[in-house]
């Protein structure tokens, strides 16, 4: 294996997926759901909660047929597999395109090495919006999920991981995420971070690195 490179410059762009890469509602599965059942959205959303064993999904510590009847129990519901499944991938919407022709760009690609798209997900989600943008995945050099890696963002093993893959250090790093604790919470690991509002403010902050 190559020696780590020392080097602190800016090396590798991590872009988060979902609320950055692509648009996504967790309330189309609810409607699915409900849909389906004859049930309220409503009584469902009131049920939905991110809990140990959704974060444990997310870590690929459960199964997916594990997962869905802990949620349909957790929901109260008595659909089968396939229709919570359905359901649980009916959330996904458009691309970024603007956020596209900035990663295919010179600005990105004379600055960094690679550019990783780095997801929180599971083994139901992954599949699924990995053919649904395959082409507009293109854009990226690889993409790191959590239930491949048994660790979620913005844990440090998370983006040690990446840093591992490019033999850089964690310091190298680069990180564009929706959600603001995680890109404080990479911020305090030494990784520098930007709060994602849209892909014309990603660039400006690219530009002063």
């Amino acid at each position: 294996m190559p020696a780590p490179d020392t080097t602190t410059e800016p090396a590798v762009l991590m872009i988060d997926m979902g609320g950055v890469f692509f648009s996504y509602s967790f309330i189309r599965a609810l409607e699915h759901w409900a849909r389906l059942a004859g049930d309220d959205p409503q009584r469902l959303l009131d049920a939905w909660e991110i809990d140990d064993p959704f974060d444990a999904f997310e870590r690929g510590e459960i199964t997916p047929p594990a997962y869905l009847a802990h949620l349909r129990h957790r929901l109260g519901l008595t659909l089968t597999d396939r229709d919570m499944t359905d359901g649980w991938n009916a959330i996904y919407q458009g691309v970024d395109t603007r956020l596209t022709a900035l990663l295919s760009s010179s600005l990105v690609r004379d600055s960094f090495r690679a550019v990783v798209g780095v997801s929180n997900t599971n083994a139901l989600h992954a599949p699924f919006w990995r053919d649904l943008y395959r082409e507009d995945l293109t854009v990226l050099d690889t993409v790191v999920c959590s239930h491949e890696i048994g660790t979620t963002k913005p844990r440090a093993a998370f983006f040690d991981h990446v840093a591992h893959l490019h033999h850089i250090p964690r310091t190298s790093l680069v990180l564009a995420d929706d959600i603001a604790s995680v890109t404080a919470d990479a911020g305090r690991l030494g990784i520098t971070s930007h709060h994602y509002t849209g892909a014309d403010q990603l660039a400006a902050f690219l530009t002063t690195l």
